[in-house]
């Protein structure tokens, strides 16, 4: 083989690795969104849903872990922790902190660091590229490992997600949450209903079930 012949060679098989990893790539990233959305569409498919989760916040200043449960109901949410109580009716936002006895009120959008929890079933949505890590079969349900990473780093806050799914069960099981600032977020769903019946005024924050608490309104 000459020389001229030999680099034809080389540069022929080198356009046909990058096209295969490219296309590896596009697979990828088609695989790790048809497996979300099936989540996202179940949440978002139920009137209401009510979930049991485990949250732990890891920093270099404190190791912080909580069980609780949360209600969602289109942009409504509730959770309930043995630390606090938060409130939403998709504009405002109650948080009660039961040691302290006060109730904070702030609106929706000028809090950069409220867990909403339906988040967890949709933050792949926007701005994110995704890489399948693996798959294994527990108890007769797949569950699927997948990384999320900014697509735009210098404008995330998030450094980056890894989702572990349950397919079967169309649920998040773990959210491994990395923000650029050091904290780790892990939320562990224990279990998850559909179509949750919700009382009147869930997601208002009703002054005369809290007699005494202090309101800080910073609206």
């Amino acid at each position: 083989m000459n020389l001229k012949k030999g680099t034809c060679l080389i540069i022929i098989l080198f356009n046909f690795l990058t096209l295969s990893v490219f296309a590896q790539v596009d697979s990828d990233q088609e695989k790790c969104k048809n497996i979300l959305q099936k989540i996202s569409n179940s949440i978002e498919n139920n009137t209401s849903t009510k979930f049991n989760f485990n949250l732990e916040i890891i920093s270099e200043d404190f190791n912080e872990s909580q069980n609780g449960y949360a209600l969602i109901q289109e942009e409504k949410f509730y959770y309930k922790t043995n630390e606090r109580e938060v409130i939403s009716d998709g504009v405002n936002v109650w948080t009660y902190i039961i040691e302290d006895n006060e109730c904070y009120i702030d609106l929706l959008d000028d809090l950069d660091n409220t867990i909403n929890p339906s988040e967890v079933f949709s933050i792949w949505q926007d701005g994110f590229k995704f890489k399948y890590i693996s798959n294994m079969k527990l108890n007769n349900d797949l569950l699927h490992k997948i990384k999320l990473f900014p697509s735009n780093p210098s404008e995330s806050n998030y450094h980056t997600v890894i989702m572990e799914v349950n397919e079967t069960k169309k649920t998040i099981k773990e959210a491994s949450i990395k923000t650029k600032d050091g904290v780790t977020i892990k939320i562990n769903i224990n279990s998850l209903a559909a179509n949750y019946k919700i009382l009147p005024n869930q997601f208002l924050w009703q002054k005369s079930k809290y007699v005494g608490v202090d309101e800080i309104d910073n609206r």
